[in-house]
């Protein structure tokens, strides 16, 4: 073998075809493949329905049953720190080399779009291009698949292995698919009702959210609607035209969470702001949005000030800092990420 070890990074939402013939490829290079999956701890939603362990199941049926040279390792995403990520990355595959003195690594894959930047991101690594002899391969589409998937448009069972159609049937029987298929309704209608029409741009959102703390607790929220029903998240909404950012933030927070502390106390606690642009950060389209931290002054004689689920909040409480790695897959798009970068953890 050329290599002891090839690399393979992707979300795989799912395995597709040229998927399959990537991994085939690196087994052709190396003694052992590393399979790293993406966007692990993530709620599940449209964008990223299956879990790492299902994941894995599904990347495993596509191969011989004795083929012991794939290992699997899951990562979670960093949308504002490339360099955890890369580390992350590096970490897991030096576990995987463990003391292998002559281990020599090549990451494979091929530049498809902007999604493949990461791939420059590893200069200590060979690097080996994926060529797909099938062209028609190359122009399939994950997320297109998710989509007719969702909208039962049959013709996505063309472009994956049989083995991986054969779950996804079973996996449209779960309550899962059902509630990832009203949400994919959901955003659907929701880009038709907000698309402008006559121009020829795509609309950009603009929301604030409030990350407020107090003696080792975080204010969440728990969203009464689609989308992420049921899922926790910061306490924020859509910027209102005639709002600064600021004052949306103070109004949205004050709203969801009826939290109990003059506006004029909140505004004095901002420890810091900054925008949260990731690009693909929400399925509902491109969404920037404006964060404030907030710090309260702890109080023994008061505790944590009392709140209650208001507006599109179904909940609101505090939850405690320790607790939020348990619950960090119970988050709404990127809003651990955004606690993380305030957090500076």
């Amino acid at each position: 073998m050329k290599y002891t070890h090839a690399v393979v990074i992707g979300r795989f939402q799912p395995f597709h075809s040229a998927h399959q013939d990537l991994i085939q490829y690196s087994l052709t290079l190396a003694e052992k493949v590393i399979v790293i999956l993406g966007s692990a701890r993530s709620a599940s939603d449209v964008k990223n329905p299956f879990t790492p362990a299902m994941r894995e199941e599904m990347i495993r049926a596509c191969f011989p049953v004795d083929e012991k040279r794939l290992n699997f390792r899951a990562v979670r995403d960093y949308p504002y720190n490339d360099h955890f990520w890369t580390t992350e990355i590096q970490n897991v595959v030096n576990e995987e080399i463990e003391d292998e003195s002559d281990a020599n690594v090549a990451i494979v894959g091929f530049f498809k779009d902007r999604s493949s930047y990461y791939l420059n991101l590893f200069p200590q690594w060979s690097f080996e291009e994926f060529y797909c002899k099938d062209k028609s391969k190359l122009k399939i589409n994950a997320t297109e698949i998710r989509e007719k998937y969702f909208a039962d448009d049959e013709s996505w069972k063309t472009e994956v292995p049989k083995q991986i159609a054969t779950q996804l049937e079973v996996f449209k029987q779960t309550e899962i698919f059902e509630t990832l298929q009203k949400e994919f309704a959901y955003i659907k209608q929701y880009k038709e009702d907000t698309k402008f029409v006559g121009v020829p741009y795509k609309p950009v959102f603009v929301t604030t959210d409030a990350v407020v703390v107090q003696s080792g607790h975080i204010l969440v929220i728990r969203r009464g609607h689609q989308p992420g029903k049921g899922l926790l998240a910061l306490p924020g909404g859509f910027l209102q035209p005639e709002l600064t950012l600021e004052d949306n933030a103070i109004k949205e927070l004050k709203e969801e969470t009826q939290i109990k502390v003059p506006s004029a106390v909140l505004r004095g606690s901002i420890k810091a702001s900054r925008p949260f642009d990731y690009p693909e950060r929400s399925a509902r389209g491109r969404t920037v949005t404006f964060a404030y931290f907030i710090e309260l002054e702890p109080s023994l004689k008061d505790g944590l000030p009392k709140v209650k689920g208001g507006d599109d909040a179904a909940k609101a409480f505090w939850l405690p800092l320790s607790a939020l790695g348990e619950n960090e897959d119970k988050f709404f798009e990127d809003h651990y990420s955004v606690i993380r970068t305030f957090l500076g953890f």
